[in-house]
């Protein structure tokens, strides 16, 4: 029951991640409309990477995103820190990319303790 918990709070955490940061570089954020696709670039094509392996439930991808998700711990956290105006985008992106290293890392930890062998 935990495994299977951890893994959708992993999954709904990563897509979710995915989509904030998209929705804030084209909607909610003050990004210049001339520099969206740029941004979209930048910062939604890492997240990409893992992607296909992190639906999958793969430990390698899950992992490899954990540490994508790091930079947007790190951003979100100085969006957070440093712009007021900005502040609550910089928190939700935060919380999102802190709940799933967590997710993700008692996913894998918790599936190799309930692995025969």
């Amino acid at each position: 029951m935990k495994i299977r918990l951890s893994r959708a709070l992993s999954l709904v955490a990563y897509l979710g991640l995915v989509a904030w940061v998209m929705l804030w570089i084209t909607v909610l954020g003050d990004v210049d409309r001339h520099h969206v696709s740029i941004a979209l670039l930048l910062f939604v094509s890492p997240l990409l990477l893992p992607l296909r392996g992190v639906l999958a439930g793969r430990d390698k991808a899950l992992i490899w995103g954990a540490l994508v998700a790091l930079m947007y711990t790190v951003h979100g956290g100085m969006v957070a820190w440093t712009d007021p105006a900005q502040r609550w985008l910089g928190l939700i992106e935060l919380g999102l990319s802190l709940a799933y290293l967590v997710a993700a890392s008692l996913f894998i930890r918790w599936r190799a303790e309930a692995a025969p062998g």
